[in-house]
């Protein structure tokens, strides 16, 4: 046992349940303030963090570059990937780390304490003494190549980041309230123009200033022991070091400026739409030490956020016509603190210009008069009616406008609204409180999410070096917000003059500070075309020695980027650790076939299951309803229906519920006598589901997350709930009522396709976006796919898109972003014209309407019997209640959707599974008796699954390629990097075939999977840190991200490369790497037994750790995969896993990969860049089109590829 450790201070943080507490041990180094903090959390995850506070007083980015250049190798072991390497050794996955604006922290995540430890020594010896070498500098940092072109990975990562609005106005708004002392002034992650003056001393220098043991803290988060020997023994081993460690460094942040601008200050940023901006006001807040003030802050900011009839939401977003799409709201963990609001996607549709939006504002100055100060409070207050907001926004950018009414509404917070309100705030504060605690322990060992207890000790450790009231004290606080539930709840009981006194003290009595964003679509152009003169500049004045010196470095620094780490080394690793050791939540399946019993043949879900979890702080439902037999023409309103049910709305009851629901204490309302329906309006219903349900979503497919524009999802529809075992049953009522008799009425869909319309164009054109939507878009078959692309010609009309009418597309083309911007284009545009009275477009709106409603016809009257019930609770004794729980679900449901039937009864049977009946309108609707609720259910043996959603997958790996193999390049204003995307073919066995016919068992014997797996794996060798294709394209600097994702659902694999500064470099080098190993000697130089033990090292701890983080979601996909649940998968995954050999890699490389590079071969490619390039566009496209694989590339506008949509 180490002595060279006292045990400082011991604490706790509330775990948010019943269960008991996380304990905090802190251990002082005894003769420096080295630090370890350990925080015992149950589970398979041990997070290991290292945390220094980092200062910056520039643009530079000296702190972020130097976290890169620490991965780069050490003194002890300089080699590039060795760090990589040791963590993918030890069942974890590659270290990785953050810079924020006052800290960097370096985290690995692993599944057991020996990993853990096993890692340690390397990853301090890096941090400690890292090599940063010109080499190293000029491939990750910033580099002028031979043409003149910068690169690097570090600028090609704050190119893109730099000039976006989030970015802008951020940036902006700290260096107006925080002076040039402080680090909050500055960008930590540098800014392009200032990154190309750094130099590699700076960075040295920064190293020794920032980096020692004193000014380190060890944290240690998840499954440890109390006082962790094996960590303690790695610490003992460098106690010499450590001793000699310098006092620590305290640099207390200044205070923030004495004066703030009193007027509004404007700033631009790059957009290539200019219909919107955004309005941003700060505040000064509490200091960091003063939790309680900061918590109630936090949960008053919540309120006006989150709550959708909060009195913020109600003036700016909640409105007829909304003048503001969205709010960012938050207390930030600034020393001291600020509070900021940012009002996003604030109209901008009267004003080009600042000089507009000042010659508009109906306050003038007067030549030679003071400065225009903004009103007082007492002069903008006054009564405000919220339900009776005038809907002008041609004054939204006018100078004093928005402040203004921002201020009316805080007064009218204080002085009239929580009072009013008082029940419904003091009850929301309750419900949130229930729900952030019971959610604490998905996010507790989270190593990004903020609520997390790795990032709240970091702050801890950052406040007792930076903050100036904690900066002297004699030892940091650990576990400051330990007690966070209990001050929630201590705080949730105190009156309504408290809450009015906070909203005094921090918003109306403190100083305001507003700044507006506003787009210039010429300022990506005027950006990039600087970039370029200034290429051509360097070019035209260097000389042919100094090119030389150039050409002689860059080669010297891409040799460096290989990575050669000696064989004996490697040999030397410790073992991997024992993968059946790692702790698994414990869990029991109950499984029941509905199909089994003749009176549930008419039921919409094939099987049932019932996951036990013991220990579980809460109870969830997720119920998948098929798709199969939906019409065609129903499937573009999937993703609206979707959006409907989750949206605030009213419900709209049939008599014959109606007492059911009356029942509930949450609606306190009377029947109307005579009346055949009961409304229940929007904030009963809200209410009632926050009440009873501390999570709800509604998805298409079988897990929630994927991206449904971009994959083609199982055919499902799933409703997914959370919640207190004693609201179970109640809660999933709540959901299925609220899908079937919400009141989706013209306005609400109306709404709800507004809103959805706006969210995918937010995300359309971004990098990501291009890749993930625009692949589907052409690879499967459709009216715009690859053979049309390809036989477009923007001279000839001829080959132009025809209008698509809905139904013409598949399943997955349906729900791709193109047509769905264009669909919900065309439908908001019916609606609104519609509701404007326009007659002849009532049929086409009622049209619309009535496509809900069918959709909800197929629910009610679905029988294919492949669907799924799936509930996860904490206790059950046995099969048969775990069968009484789920008759309890599956009875609910009847009930509904019988109810439904008798108010919507249809007359007609279809006459194939695919053909929808046609509804009567209710003038001939024939009402008959509803069904009979059905008996039962029979438990059957859990090894007998059946086949759950037969049409899931049709057309989804159908593969549009044409010949010669399409790629299109695009160009938008708004990049600043360059995205490279390629796809080819997949087809590969995954999962078990149907175990009716050959048991698991018996299909296991024959490993069938063989291929899937040594390409995962294969794929997880190639995108490591050091791998050989990441390492070919972002470790010599082209690009920041590079990623190989096999997706065999939907047929295709697909590299993806991110912030390119140069994409042809980064496609030239991909093939370089494939050509490499197509070879036997290249693959026997590259591949051996260690990277694929690493690889499946990684491929457990990603496995291991979804099952940890989400056991239920990833207990309901395994059935739909044909296991008959985890217990199933594991095996099958770990007898794949171990058994694959470097010749099963091998395989797998040459039957995948080598379409790559295969002339002809089918494939499909997008190149998006800034519009202004340094080559000309017809220069470019020939560059593209030199390569050696066949690719024959086209240059068209992102508008092409947009149907145009008939409903």
């Amino acid at each position: 046992m180490s002595d060279n450790y006292v045990l400082e201070q011991q604490s706790s943080y509330e775990s948010g349940s019943d269960n008991s507490d996380y304990p905090v041990h802190v251990y002082k180094h005894k003769r420096t303030e080295f630090r370890v903090v350990v925080c015992q959390v149950p589970g398979p995850i041990c997070n290991l963090a290292m945390c220094i506070p980092t200062v910056c007083l520039d643009h530079k980015g000296k702190p972020h570059t130097l976290e890169h250049m620490v991965f780069c190798g050490s003194e002890k072991y300089p080699y590039r990937g060795y760090i990589d390497a040791v963590s993918s050794h030890n069942l974890g996955q590659p270290l990785n780390a953050s810079t924020y604006d006052d800290m960097t922290v370096f985290k690995y995540v692993g599944l057991s304490q020996e990993g853990a430890a096993n890692v340690l020594p390397v990853v301090l010896d890096h941090i400690m003494h890292p090599l940063i070498q010109d080499s190293q500098f000029a491939t990750e940092v910033y580099h002028v190549d031979q043409d003149g072109r910068q690169q690097g990975v570090v600028l090609s990562e704050m190119s893109d980041f730099a000039y976006r609005e989030s970015a802008v106005r951020s940036l902006n708004m700290r260096q107006l309230i925080f002076p040039p002392t402080s680090t909050y002034a500055w960008e930590c992650g540098g800014l392009p123009q200032s990154i190309e003056s750094l130099s590699i001393d700076e960075v040295i220098d920064y190293h020794k200033e920032f980096y020692s043991y004193s000014n380190l803290t060890l944290i240690l988060v998840g499954a440890y022991d109390e006082r962790p020997t094996a960590i303690f023994n790695v610490l003992d081993s460098l106690d010499v070091e450590i001793s000699a460690s310098p006092p620590p460094l305290r640099r207390p942040m200044p205070p923030m400026l004495s004066k703030w601008s009193k007027g509004r200050k404007d700033f631009l940023f790059a957009s290539e739409k200019s219909q919107t901006g955004s309005m941003t006001f700060a505040w000064e807040g509490p200091p960091a030490e003063d939790i309680e003030t900061c918590v109630a802050l936090e949960m008053l900011i919540d309120y006006l956020k989150t709550d959708q009839g909060s009195p913020l939401r109600k003036r700016f977003t909640h409105r007829p016509m909304p003048i503001a799409g969205n709010i960012e709201f938050g207390l930030l963990n600034y020393i001291p603190t600020a509070i900021v609001l940012s009002f996003t996607e604030v109209p901008f549709v009267a004003y080009i210009s600042h000089a507009a939006a000042a010659a508009a504002s109906p306050v003038k100055r007067r030549i030679g008069a003071p400065a225009m100060t903004y009103p007082s409070p007492a002069d903008t207050c006054g009564p405000l009616d919220l339900s009776k907001l005038h809907d002008d926004i041609n004054s939204l950018f006018a100078s004093n406008y928005y402040r203004k009414q921002l201020v009316s509404m805080l007064t009218y917070l204080a002085e009239h609204w929580l009072s009013e309100h008082w029940q419904h705030f003091s009850s929301f504060l309750s419900k949130r409180t229930a729900c952030i605690s019971t959610k604490f322990a998905d996010v507790a060992m989270s190593q990004k999410d903020q609520q997390g207890i790795l990032y709240k000790l970091s702050r801890d450790a950052v406040l007792h070096c930076l903050s100036p009231g904690s900066a002297n004290t004699a030892q940091p606080t650990f576990g400051s917000r330990g007690r966070l539930f209990s001050l929630r709840r201590e705080l949730g009981q105190r009156d309504c003059a408290f809450w009015k006194a906070l909203v005094q003290k921090w918003f109306l009595n403190e100083r305001m500070l507003h700044i507006a964003t506003i787009p210039d679509p010429k300022m990506g152009i005027q950006i990039e075309a600087e970039r370029n003169l200034a290429q051509r500049s360097y070019m035209e004045n260097i000389n042919p020695a100094e090119l030389k010196a150039i050409q002689t470095r860059l080669e010297r620094a891409l040799e460096s980027t290989k990575v050669n780490i000696p064989h004996d080394l490697l040999a030397a690793l410790p073992p991997t650790p024992d993968i059946a050791l790692v702790q698994m939540p414990q869990f029991t399946g109950y499984n029941f076939n509905y199909s089994n019993d003749p009176l549930l043949a008419e039921s919409p879900f094939g099987m049932g299951r019932v996951l036990v979890v013991p220990g579980e702080v809460e109870s969830k439902f997720q119920i998948s309803f098929p798709l199969a037999g939906l019409s065609s023409e129903l499937w573009p309103y999937l993703p609206l229906f979707v959006k409907l049910v989750t949206m605030q709305v009213g419900l709209v009851i049939p008599h014959m519920v109606a007492d059911t629901v009356l029942q509930d204490s949450c609606f306190v309302s009377t029947k109307p006598s005579g009346m055949p329906l009961l409304y229940l309006n929007s904030e009963q219903v809200d209410s009632a589901m926050s009440e009873a349900l501390t999570e709800h979503k509604a998805f298409i497919g079988d897990h929630y997350g994927h991206d449904i524009s971009g994959q083609w999802p199982i055919e499902v529809l799933t409703l997914f709930g959370s919640t207190k075992r004693k609201d179970f049953l109640r809660a999933f009522k709540l959901t299925s009522l609220k899908m079937m008799f919400g009141d989706f009425g013209v306005d609400t869909i109306l709404k709800a396709a507004n809103q959805l319309k706006k969210e995918l164009i937010a995300i359309r054109g971004t990098g990501a976006s291009l890749l993930i939507d625009t692949f589907p878009w052409l690879r499967n078959p459709g009216q715009l796919d690859a053979t049309a692309i390809a036989k477009y010609d923007p001279f000839d009309n001829s080959t132009h898109a025809m209008a698509s009418h809905v139904g013409s597309e598949s399943f997955g083309r349906a729900l791709n972003l193109y047509y769905q911007i264009a669909f919900l284009t065309t439908l908001t545009r019916s609606l609104s014209t519609a509701m404007n009275e326009d007659d002849m477009l009532a049929t086409e709106a009622d049209s619309m309407s009535d496509a809900i409603t069918q959709i909800r016809a197929h629910f009610a009257n679905c029988n294919s019997a492949t669907g799924l019930a799936h509930i996860a609770v904490s206790k059950c004794n046995d099969a048969v209640e775990a069968r009484d729980t789920l008759n309890t679900f599956v009875s609910e449901w009847q009930a509904c959707s019988s109810a439904w039937r008798e108010n919507h009864q249809v007359v007609t049977v279809p006459a194939t599974p695919y053909e929808l009946p046609a509804l009567l309108s209710n003038s001939r609707r024939i009402y008959t008796p509803p069904r009979k609720r059905r008996k039962a259910l029979v438990a059957v043996p859990a090894k007998e699954p059946i086949k759950l959603s037969p049409n899931s997958r049709v057309g989804s790996r159908e593969f549009s390629a044409v010949s010669p193999p399409l790629g299109i390049h695009v160009t938008l204003a708004n990049l600043q990097t360059s995205y490279v995307g390629i796809q080819v073919p997949l087809i590969a066995q995954r999962d078990p075939s149907d175990t009716r016919l050959v048991s698991l068992a018996r299909q296991l014997e024959k490993r069938p999977d063989t291929d899937m797996y040594a390409l995962q794996l294969l794929c997880i060798l190639f995108n490591r840190s050091e791998g050989l294709v990441k390492n070919a394209i972002r470790g010599r600097g082209y690009a920041y991200g590079v990623g190989i994702h096999p997706n065999n659902n939907n047929g295709n694999l697909a590299v993806y490369i991110s912030h390119a500064g140069d994409p042809l470099k980064a496609t030239t080098a991909f093939w370089g790497v494939m050509e490499q190993l197509r070879y036997e000697a290249g693959w026997n130089e590259a591949v051996n037994e260690f990277q694929l033990s690493a690889a499946r090292s990684i491929y457990y701890f990603r496995a291991y750790t979804g099952f940890a983080e989400s056991l239920a979601s990833e207990d309901s996909n395994c059935i739909f995969r044909g296991f008959s649940g985890v217990e199933e998968l594991l095996p099958w995954m770990r007898s794949h896993v171990e058994d694959i050999k470097i010749a099963d890699l091998r395989r797998a490389f040459l039957k995948y990969f080598m379409p790559f590079i295969t002339k002809d071969a089918p494939s499909l490619y997008v190149v998006a860049t800034p519009q202004f390039m340094p080559e000309t566009g017809a220069e470019f496209l020939r560059q593209l089109n030199s390569n050696a694989y066949g690719a024959r590339f086209k240059a068209i506008d992102m508008s092409v590829l947009d149907p145009i949509v008939t409903i």
